[in-house]
């Protein structure tokens, strides 16, 4: 029974907001609340005896996840309020939320502070409307009005969190708050003495002040007119100070008329990016990069395997992010009549050295520039190498000056808000000695020495004329931490003559003089590492080819050592399921190690239940509930041993492949119960694995897809081991699983009337992208209606084409639809494959650097958050899916398809060679060679030494087919297929009249 008083409470605030503050909980009886945690988390209530706060304990136990303190506490919210509550805590590294839950328990709205400081004594904290956003749900009406329950959460931080300690609350309270009016009246006014006071006639929130004409010497605020506080001495154009609320403000200046200031509230500058973004707008354009002019940039990373979490990014512009989350050089030129050359002056053209190392070429009248960037040295402490080329395409001596500004800020744009937020990365302090540049830890090291090296103060202005007048560097501090140094390097250049210059840039000691043998290195050492699969396709499908291996280079950039990651920036953490697909690239890549590291890196996360987490960070692993693991983690195991035949691979694993399939099997049995409805009897109960369920866990088939697989790879490692009772008893659990969702797949089509396969069970929606996976890894087309597979692929097909045609208007898409390539392939479309590739080349943004970021927009310059650039996970899916166009695997009749996806055109074009292609069971190499008759010749080369169903090659379009003949024997096609004789090493492909 709840205390009446909590009752009484909760009673008065939804029959009407209160007009005094009201005491929420005084939280002096502990009984309303419950301590709840995640997987291996362990929590509980204590009272703290010496202030009588409510404690919640927890120890994280080397895991990742959460720790929870909950009461229901009913609550009709007013239309302002100021919500408050007094903290204190042990952690200095975990975040802190403060939930609210309405009745259904599905939609949430959250206060989150990730990596929140906790006093040691009770602090009280005050909360706005506007701190309280949505954090998930199906509800369209996002406005918290209403909620039933409460919760404080500490969830392991992602900089150094975890640990065991104490999350301490105090008086928890509300008070209504009368809303800002829609217009503030003109502040009253008092001028004398140098001095402007203004008073806004009440409470003023604001969060920055912006000069628009002259300068304040002094800035002070009062809440009585009595009591001053400094805010700023000799504040810039542009002062952000974070959320402020005072009557009055005191503005001291110098000269006969006072500053014309404006007030910058939290809604036009909500961090420091808006009020660097204001000063560049008043800047000539491309004195500051375009992220901060309201125009998308693009940008690739620059790094080495294994070293995500040093690397460097490189935009489109030709900026050179140091290190992530580090600051940013950008280059500028300076002809010798003053004129300034920037990235808003000139052409720019991308491309790459050996498919990995970026290069930004300048193409202007005067003067032009080549950017280049590399990396070597271990992935724990990488270098960064940079070397700019300067040229003189005119037909007269130039002196010119590259200008190389060291900026507070990332390449990663302010829109990115996961894991690394962009734009702003503070530098207190900047230094020049011994012939380098210092700052955030790190060194950069000029290969030639500048003709000067000067630094200014953000408040001196970041612009390159102020920074061009700034005082020469040898130390400086900024205490808005935002300074800018130019390096200034003058160079005399004779008509069509070249200069290179260059810096190396680290944490430790930096030599610049080996610049141009470190970047040939390192270009030579990538185009070994990418070259192991030899391949030859006609001139059009080139590429298709270059972006194969560039997407390879991708994929380990990408990765954190072991772990393999979707990205640098927004994604730093290691999920099973982008890991698992990218180990199904990598190894048909002939990349063993790398996904081999992964893959026991990852087994080591698994919980003691089974369970499979979703993902790993440097907290642990995250118990977060997503029902596709547990088949991915089995088939990155399987699918290693099938490439690599390690058996001892399968015996580090099978102690823990026997806890998944047990807790995977449970998972199953939960959704058999008698009288279940057939949509979702057996399936994996609801989980939010599918993106596009977030908003509330779905019976989602790309979950079902991935246990059937998984299923099917646990009795391929049973049997591989001579676990034969293990394999026989799961054998049963596939087969029943396998046929529980053919038949809830036909169930949700009949109950939503599809003519398609649904994307979940309980939604009946359609998501083709997703459906892939029946095809590949799951196998499981002969499980699946015909109609309805023929059905989906039809409408997606259909849609894209619209799309494609500028027939129907789209918003934005993510490059995941590579997938359907592969999909189309595996069904014969190969016309409606190429023509969707051929539209997903063109969104390679820039083309010239053979990758796509995870949300890709039809207005390439309209803001966004945009995921990682690369992608890897999608950098894998592109691979698999180019892989597919050569070669594939039908694991129902055990045999490898040929050239499914070699279009009639690519035929006709040249040769085709496949040298060095992994399998699952074994090395493939095959030629198919165009002859002067018109016909062709097919050697196998090399064929898989361990197939059980022989070689297919497929003969995709709708043309005669030749014929066919081996060793003068004719050889029978199988619809547009040729099985091919055991141990055929040539077929003569005669024209057909």
């Amino acid at each position: 029974m709840k205390p009446l008083h909590h009752v009484l409470l909760a009673v008065t605030l939804i029959a009407g907001a209160p007009s005094e503050a009201a005491v929420l909980d005084d939280m002096k009886d502990a009984t309303p609340w419950k301590a709840t945690a995640s997987d291996q988390v362990k929590a509980s209530i204590r009272r703290d005896a010496k202030d009588d706060s409510l404690c919640l304990d927890y120890d994280f136990s080397g895991v990742s996840g959460y720790a929870v303190l909950r009461r229901e506490l009913p609550l009709a919210w007013p239309a302002d309020f100021a919500l408050t509550t007094q903290i204190k805590g042990s952690s200095q590294t975990n975040d802190v939320q403060i939930k609210f839950v309405d009745a259904s328990g599905d939609n949430v709205w959250w206060i989150n502070r990730p990596a929140m400081p906790l006093p040691e004594t009770l602090t009280e904290h005050s909360f706005k409307r506007r701190h309280i956003v949505f954090a998930w749900g199906p509800t369209t009406d996002r406005a918290l009005t209403r909620s039933q329950f409460i919760e404080f959460v500490v969830v392991a931080g992602q900089q150094g969190g975890g640990g065991a300690g104490a999350l301490c609350v105090g008086a928890l309270n509300l008070e209504p708050r009368e809303p800002a009016p829609t217009t503030w009246p003109e502040p009253k006014r008092k001028l004398g003495g140098g001095e402007l006071t203004l008073d806004f006639q009440r409470l003023r929130e604001f969060n920055g002040l912006w000069f628009a004409r002259g300068a304040a010497t002094r800035v002070e605020v009062s809440d009585d007119n009595r009591r001053w506080k400094l805010l700023s001495s000799r504040p810039g154009r542009a002062l952000f100070l974070g959320e402020q609320e005072w009557r009055w403000m005191r503005l001291r200046f110098d000269g006969r008329k006072p500053p014309d200031v404006e007030l910058r509230d939290a809604a036009q500058w909500p961090d420091r990016n808006a009020a660097v973004a204001e000063v560049a707008k008043s800047l000539p354009r491309g004195e500051l990069p375009r992220a901060f002019l309201g125009e998308q940039n693009y940008w690739t990373v620059v790094g080495v395997d294994g070293g995500a979490q040093r690397s460097g990014l490189v935009s489109e512009d030709g900026a050179i992010e140091l290190t992530r989350g580090g600051p940013s050089v950008e280059p500028a030129i300076r002809l010798a009549d003053g004129k300034l050359v920037t990235w808003a002056q000139v052409r720019t053209e991308h491309s790459l050295v050996e498919h990995a190392l970026p290069v930004v070429q300048w193409r202007h009248a005067d003067v032009e520039l080549r950017i280049e960037a590399g990396a070597d040295g271990p992935a724990q402490d990488p270098q960064l190498l940079a070397r700019y080329t300067l040229r003189n395409p005119t037909s007269k001596p130039q002196r010119v000056s590259l200008l190389l500004a060291l900026r507070p800020w990332q390449v990663n744009p302010p829109q990115q808000f996961l894991s690394t937020p962009g734009g702003i990365s503070p530098l207190p302090t900047l230094a020049w000695a011994d012939g380098q540049l210092t700052a955030a830890g790190l060194h950069i090291r000029p290969r030639e020495a500048p003709a000067e090296v000067r630094a200014a103060a953000w408040r001196a202005g970041p612009g390159l004329v102020a920074l061009s007048q700034a005082p020469p560097l040898a130390q400086l501090t900024d205490a808005e931490g935002l300074p800018s140094a130019l390096m200034r390097f003058d160079v005399d250049l004779a008509p069509g003559q070249s200069r290179t210059l260059g810096w190396v840039s680290g944490r430790g000691a930096v030599e610049a003089g080996a610049l141009d043998t470190r970047l040939a290195v390192a270009a030579a050492q990538w185009r070994d590492r990418l070259g192991v699969l030899e391949l030859r396709l006609p001139p059009q499908a080139q590429p298709v080819v270059d972006t194969m291996r560039s997407a390879l280079a991708q994929m380990l950039v990408s990765r954190d050592g072991a772990a393999l990651r979707p990205g640098t920036r927004s994604y730093a953490r290691s999920w099973i399921r982008d890991g698992a697909m990218m180990v199904a690239g990598l190894v048909r890549m002939g990349e063993a190690r790398a996904a081999q590291e992964f893959v026991d890196w990852f087994g080591g996360y698994i919980f003691d239940s089974g369970k499979v987490p979703c993902c790993v960070d440097q907290r642990g692993a995250d118990p977060v509930v997503e029902n596709d693991s547990h088949g991915q983690y089995l088939f990155a195991v399987a699918e290693l041993w099938r490439h690599t035949q390690d058996r001892a691979l399968l015996a580090r694993h099978w102690p823990k492949v026997q806890r998944v399939m047990a807790w995977m099997e449970a998972l199953r049995q939960s959704e058999r119960k008698p009288g279940a409805d057939a949509r979702f009897k057996g399936l994996m109960p609801p989980s939010i694995s599918h993106e596009g369920y977030s908003d509330k866990p779905a019976y989602s088939y790309w979950d079902d897809f991935w246990a059937l697989r998984g299923y099917k790879d646990a009795v391929q490692i049973a049997q591989a081991l001579g676990h034969t009772a293990d394999a026989v008893r799961w054998a049963v659990s596939r087969d029943e699983f396998e046929a529980d969702l053919g038949a809830s797949i036909a169930a949700t089509a009949s109950h939503f009337k599809l003519d398609h396969i649904a994307g979940a069970a309980d939604r009946g929606d359609f998501d083709a992208t997703s459906t892939t996976m029946a095809l590949n890894p799951a196998q499981a087309e002969g499980r699946l209606p015909p109609e309805l597979l023929r059905g989906t692929f039809d409408r997606y097909v259909k849609e894209a084409d619209a799309r494609i045609s500028g027939a129907k208007a789209w918003k934005d898409y993510t490059p995941y639809e590579l997938r359907n390539v592969s999909a189309l392939v595996r069904l014969g479309r190969v016309d409606d494959a190429h023509r969707l590739l051929a539209w997903f080349f063109t969104h390679q943004r820039p083309a010239g650097w053979r990758q796509w970021a995870e949300v890709v927009l039809p207005d390439a310059r309209k803001v966004q958050f945009l995921g990682d650039m690369p992608h890897a996970w999608i950098s894998s899916d592109y691979l698999r899916a180019a892989l597919d166009l050569l070669a594939y695997e039908r694991e129902s009749t055990g045999s490898v398809v040929l050239g499914a996806g070699l279009s009639p055109a690519w035929r006709a074009a040249g040769d085709i060679g496949v040298t060095g292609l992994s399998t699952a069971w074994g090395r493939l190499d095959y030629r198919l060679l165009r002859r002067a008759d018109g016909g062709w010749t097919l050697h196998i080369d090399r064929a898989p030494e361990r197939l059980p169903g022989g070689l297919r090659l497929a003969w995709p379009g709708d043309g005669k087919l030749p014929r066919a003949n081996a060793e003068t024997k004719g050889l029978a096609w199988q619809g547009r297929e040729l099985p091919l004789p055991a141990g055929a090493t040539t077929v003569q492909l005669e024209p057909t009249p």
